[in-house]
């Protein structure tokens, strides 16, 4: 990975951790360990992965397609899903 590309994603990272921590102290999660906790982080990911999908749609032209993003998004899980059974 170049080094260009390595800290754009250490400052999606750290964006990322900021909407985590606001996200816990507004929905008063404490324990980090919790489904409420897992839950919140798993949602400030996809959130930041929309984002990022609809940043690239915009700088290629594209329109942005909600829906081919949840298909795509649940299509890749699946083949994840699919290679964690094979191994």
């Amino acid at each position: 990975m170049s080094n260009v590309r390595k800290r754009a994603m250490e400052a999606v990272l750290e964006a990322a951790e900021q909407d985590i921590e606001e996200t816990f102290q507004e929905n008063k999660i404490s324990d980090r360990d919790s489904e409420e906790a897992d839950e919140a982080v798993f949602d400030v990911a996809i959130l930041y992965a929309y984002r990022v999908f609809v940043r690239i749609c915009e700088q290629q032209g594209i329109p942005a397609d909600v829906q081919l993003f949840a298909e795509l998004s649940a299509d890749l899980a699946e083949e994840m899903e699919a290679d964690g059974d094979q191994e």
